[in-house]
């Protein structure tokens, strides 16, 4: 098994690790969506097994994976964040393969886009929930694209493709705002240097200073979150449970209730676990990501992108890059966002 890599990878080797590390957590997140409480022993086995070469089975993508390589796809053909070209892609890839785990929600949108030959790709994303619009997590599970495409760009400028690439099917604060969070918490893991020791109170009060900057309404969910995990670690209580985690945070399909929940996830996996042993703080993120039970694919997933944007590709084992659909697909998709971005002048 691959253990961490001590010195600081190179930004490829980061672009994939994030692309790669997307995949690994929807496919193994998976199987394991809508549980409320994951057992620690059948965990355990699951992750020893796919480790030891015990299992050899494909775990598929879900819906987190379709529409994240739409993103990626539109970004190297555009070389920017074109919104009718998103919504086109989503809407072709639901209809290439409807099965992979959409909700009835974003169905309805693609459905009206197509019906409307994309006249506006935001009015259909308005008309959900009685104008008010969605606020799950379908926006920001797709968007660590947006950051590695924009890692030399101004937290504004990364902040307002966000928005633009959410509200085709995410008008509703808690959404986009969602996907502005877990899109800086990515660009915050891509830059850093994962050689020097690792500052969890200052990679959460960076996040937690943007967010006030940028949560306007008159509920701030994301910066009330990240307050909740900074004082974790300022009253030295990281051992709290999964099932503390889920109550304290969330682990549900609204983005207010996983996007925090997966960076914690991501933090949670520097330091070893005292219910599964193992020296590599990717797979700690991944196993605990999935632990929390709830929407276990989606948020596995986002804490994934971000450990994977940190650590590089070096230090996710080849025995779980195996054992997802399509792998040798993402890594090649990740190598041309990467050679896109650099075409980018800013």
């Amino acid at each position: 098994m691959t253990s961490a890599v001590l010195s600081n990878p190179g930004l490829l080797s980061k672009f994939r690790g994030c692309m790669i590390g997307t995949l690994i957590g929807d496919c193994l997140g998976a199987p394991f969506e809508g549980d409320e409480l994951v057992s620690n022993r059948i965990l355990g086995n699951y992750f020893s097994n796919l480790l030891n070469g015990g299992s050899k089975q494909i775990f598929p993508y879900t819906d987190d994976t379709c529409m994240t390589l739409s993103v990626v796809n539109s970004l190297i053909e555009n070389k920017k964040v074109d919104a009718k070209d998103l919504a086109k892609k989503f809407v072709a890839e639901y209809f290439s393969q409807p099965k992979r785990g959409y909700g009835k929600n974003v169905v309805d949108v693609f459905q009206a886009l197509k019906q409307s030959n994309f006249d506006d790709v935001y009015l259909p994303g308005k008309m959900q929930f009685n104008g008010s619009g969605s606020y799950g997590n379908g926006s920001a599970m797709r968007i660590s694209p947006i950051a590695l495409f924009g890692h030399n760009k101004s937290d504004i400028e990364l902040k307002n493709d966000a928005v633009e690439c959410s509200r085709i099917t995410h008008t509703h604060p808690n959404g986009y705002n969602g996907a502005i969070l877990q899109c800086l918490a990515v660009k915050s893991a891509l830059n850093a240097d994962s050689s020097k020791e690792f500052d969890p109170v200052d990679f959460i009060s960076q996040l937690e200073n943007k967010m006030e900057a940028f949560e306007i309404e008159a509920t701030s969910p994301y910066f009330e979150s990240l307050k909740k995990i900074k004082d974790i670690y300022l009253k030295g209580q990281e051992d709290i449970t999964a099932v503390e985690i889920g109550k304290y945070l969330g682990h549900y399909v609204s983005a207010h209730k996983s996007v925090p929940t997966a960076i914690y996830s991501f933090l949670r996996g520097m330091k070893p676990l005292s219910e599964f042993e193992c020296p590599n703080p990717f797979v700690r993120t991944i196993y605990f990501a999935i632990s929390l039970g709830g929407d276990t694919d989606t948020i596995a997933s986002m804490a994934g992108s971000i450990a994977g944007a940190y650590f590089g590709v070096e230090a996710i084992p080849s025995e779980l890059q195996e054992r997802c659909e399509i792998i040798e697909e993402v890594s090649k998709l990740a190598d041309k966002l990467y050679g896109a971005s650099q075409d980018v002048v800013t």
